[in-house]
């Protein structure tokens, strides 16, 4: 019983377990119910989301079978946005019957290597190789070709692809690559010197004109910094900036120096613009332009800017050649220049400035030779450089004298300084030890420039002499009366007293000038103050105040230095022997000493003027005595016949005067019109007066011009004065045909009427290169036949019994 009890319990227990066991597989029944439950709530979400997703993003996303011929099993709405299609015209469709033949080529292939892994996978394991993205042409439903770019994937046995509409990037994607081109081609083409620099300033790349520009080739400089070697160690300094696009945020433009591999400095214009990338700097890209023509320019300009200002300024003649001077050296070697100008009054080549290392062996009167090298230049209107060689080849072929000291290291380079077309002198500059210092661009500087210096000394020469014919007198030379007088008035001051000035006139001016022509008088001028200069002291102030007068100023001059002064002026001109005779002086002077008895200036100068006057009146006669003595050797100097026709015509003349009852006065006026009555003959060429043939009637009519010639010069000599009318008439006929007025019969003075009787006898019995001499006889037979119509009748009748007797 026990044991039934106890196989009863068994098999409770044992039923009791197994109701557990089968309340737990319930259990877990209803577990995996509910999980499986949750999971196609889950997976229903999800299928809802993902479409939701395909639906409305701007994707394609598509469904293909897995085989080499795809066909779309689905396909999202947004296909019908990006190819307007909609989504059931395509599906059971190949994507192939829409993509471009050109790229079908190229992407079946990838399909078909995808569905032999696939086999291979189902044969082996092998995993399936990674999908690629893909880029493709696809008709759209216009017939127009897009670009697309799909990535796949496999999804169970089918392909799954997102596809983007990548057309506008595409394009944008060309443009860029067109204009990256165009940049590149632009970058290498361009003809200014372009580098492309990293952030760091290391360049990454230049152009051909850059490499140029200093002188390495592109495989030197890639990838060295730009700082290294091109910029010179005071630039870095000076500079304070490097061309680097660090902290540069926009176009910076700057001009500095360079260094070209050669070790040459020259000045560049830099702009740099930055190369941004994504909003970020990449890099930049720097233009350089050589300034070096542009900086000589502009040094040119500020060169002939202050020259002209030197030109305008109230500085000298010679501080303005020292100017040019220093401006040209700065373009310029000039250690060793010259300037010379052309002196158009003397006719020669002239050195007012010249500055030479070799001073010693430099001779400014050796190169006035027109066949200097300077003169060369002059001569030819031209530029020249010339080195040993050219300058011995000259030299030989005889177009140069020798120069004096060359070596075979010379360099010399001259330019014409010209006015237009006018070549007013030359400069010129030299080098003793470096025969290639000048180039040809040198020749172009200088020409550059020398019209510029021409005219600039030009426009001095002509301020210097204004202001030299202000207080100059242009004919001698000496200060003018403006100037005498305002030093008159400065010196006026007891400390210059004593102060003595001396007047002087020159006699006999006017007669010079009617007699012999203004310029035989302004020579006479001349001669004066030449005199004067020479006895002059240094301090001693010389003027020209008027036509004939003349004044001295003498500082702290006594009254007996004074006199002794003028006795020094007159013991000159009493030594004069300047030829002609009648260009040898004969003054009257005075002097006067100012102690501080005089209130003024203008009295100082009445009471020299007083005392000059006096001594004029004092020395009247033996003025008039020089005149005569003058007139005499002149007239003998021009005709050898003169003399004996002059002593014959006096003694016959007072002969006559005396039978007729002239008074002492008048046979005195007589005896000196015998003298005198040709003396217009002075004024006549030679080529008149000695002509052999008979004159023509020009030179007839300028013949008789010697009794008016003859009548001024009387006329202007007191003494001389009575007989300057019977000088003028001398040649009246008695009939009113004779010159130079036609007076007719007692009209014509009777001096005159008498000398015209026994100047014609004498005349006809004398040896003229006109005519041969004739006898006494045939002479008064003469003299009786014109009686009455060339002389009065009653004289000839009187002359007549004189001589025969």
């Amino acid at each position: 019983m026990n044991k039934q009890m106890k196989d009863k319990d068994k098999t409770k227990e044992q039923l009791q377990n197994e109701l557990l066991k089968l309340r737990r597989q319930i259990t877990e029944l209803q577990k995996v119910k509910t999980s499986q439950k949750q999971t196609e709530n889950k997976l229903k979400k999800s299928e809802e989301l993902y479409r939701l997703i395909a639906e409305n993003t701007n994707d394609i996303i598509s469904l293909t079978t897995f085989n080499l011929h795809p066909l779309y099993t689905y396909i999202s709405p947004s296909v019908k946005v990006n190819t307007g299609y909609e989504p059931e015209e395509l599906l059971g469709k190949s994507p192939f019957e829409f993509i471009h033949p050109d790229d079908k080529k190229r992407l079946f292939p990838i399909l078909k290597n995808y569905v032999n892994a696939k086999i291979k996978k189902l044969l082996t394991g092998k995993e399936l190789p990674a999908t690629k993205r893909i880029e493709f042409r696809f008709k759209d439903k216009e017939g127009n070709w897009r670009d697309f770019q799909s990535t796949g994937n496999i999804a169970g046995n089918q392909l799954l692809f997102i596809t983007r509409d990548i057309n506008e990037s595409k394009k944008a994607e060309e443009a860029l690559s067109k204009s990256q081109q165009e940049f590149a081609s632009l970058f290498k083409s361009n003809p200014e010197a372009l580098v492309y620099l990293d952030e760091k300033g290391t360049i990454l790349d230049a152009n051909i004109r850059f490499c140029k520009l200093f002188g390495y080739s592109l495989k030197e400089i890639k990838g060295r910094n730009i700082d290294d070697g091109m910029i010179h160690s005071f630039d870095k300094i000076r500079e304070g900036k490097k061309l680097s696009v660090k902290g540069l945020k926009g176009y910076l433009n700057y001009e500095t120096i360079r260094k070209k591999k050669d070790g040459t400095l020259f000045p560049v214009s830099i702009s740099a613009t930055p190369l941004v990338i994504n909003g970020q700097a990449k890099g930049e890209i720097g233009i350089y332009i050589d300034i070096t023509e542009r900086k000589q320019n502009e040094k040119l300009q500020r060169v002939l800017y202050r020259i002209s200002q030197a030109a305008n300024s109230p500085i000298s003649l010679k501080q303005l050649y020292k100017n040019i001077h220093k401006e040209l050296g700065i373009i310029i070697d000039a250690s060793n220049f010259y300037i010379a100008l052309i002196d158009k009054k003397e006719d020669k080549v002239f050195f007012p400035y010249h500055v030479d290392e070799r001073e010693d062996d430099f001779n400014p009167q050796e190169l006035k030779s027109n066949k200097s090298l300077t003169c060369y230049v002059i001569k030819n209107g031209s530029s020249f450089l010339l080195n040993f060689n050219t300058i011995k080849e000259l030299i030989n072929h005889k177009k140069l004298i020798n120069p004096g000291v060359i070596t075979e290291k010379i360099s010399w380079l001259g330019v014409p300084l010209k006015i237009e077309d006018r070549v007013i002198g030359a400069m010129a500059v030299q080098n003793y030890t470096n025969p290639n210092l000048f180039s040809e661009n040198d020749i172009k500087l200088l020409e550059f420039v020398s019209s510029q210096i021409a005219t600039a000394i030009e426009r001095k020469q002509t301020e210097e002499k204004i202001k030299y014919l202000s207080f100059h007198d242009s004919l001698t030379g000496l200060y003018n009366r403006a100037y005498f007088e305002e030093e008159l008035e400065r010196y006026n001051f007891p400390r210059y007293y004593p102060l003595s000035v001396v007047m002087l006139d020159v006699n006999g001016l006017k007669v010079i000038n009617d007699t012999f022509g203004h310029s035989e008088g302004d020579r006479l001028l001349q001669h004066l103050s030449q005199v004067l200069t020479s006895v002059s002291r240094q301090g001693d102030i010389l003027a020209r105040i008027g036509g004939d007068e003349f004044a001295i100023l003498l500082p702290s001059t006594s009254t007996e230095e004074v006199h002794n002064f003028c006795e020094r002026i007159k013991q000159a001109c009493q030594q004069d022997k300047i030829e002609p005779i009648y260009l040898r002086l004969n003054i009257s002077l005075g002097h006067t000493t100012q102690k501080g008895e005089f209130k003024d200036t203008a009295t100082i100068l009445k009471e020299a003027d007083k005392k000059m006057y006096q001594d004029k009146l004092f020395n009247g006669k033996s003025r008039e005595k020089h005149f005569l003595e003058a007139f005499r050797i002149l007239l003998a100097e021009r005709d050898p016949h003169t003399s004996d026709h002059a002593g014959k015509l006096q003694e016959l003349a007072l002969s006559l005067g005396k039978r007729v009852g002239l008074t002492e006065y008048q046979l005195g006026n007589l005896k000196l019109l015998a003298i005198l009555h040709d003396i217009g003959k002075i004024g006549i060429p030679d080529s008149i007066l000695f002509k052999t043939h008979i004159l023509t009637p020009s030179e007839l009519e300028k013949m008789r011009e010697h009794s008016r010639i003859g009548y001024r010069m009387a006329k202007n000599i007191p003494d001389f004065a009575p007989i300057a009318q019977e000088i003028l008439y001398h040649h009246e006929y008695w009939d009113g045909t004779g010159y130079p007025e036609g007076l007719k019969g007692e009209k014509i003075p009777l001096l005159s009427r008498i000398i015209s009787i026994v100047d014609a006898y004498d005349v006809m019995q004398s040896r003229r290169p006109y005519k041969r001499p004739v006898s006494k006889a045939e002479a008064l037979k003469e003299i009786k036949r014109c009686a009455g119509t060339q002389f009065d009748p009653q004289l000839v009748e009187i002359f007549l019994k004189i001589v025969k007797i």
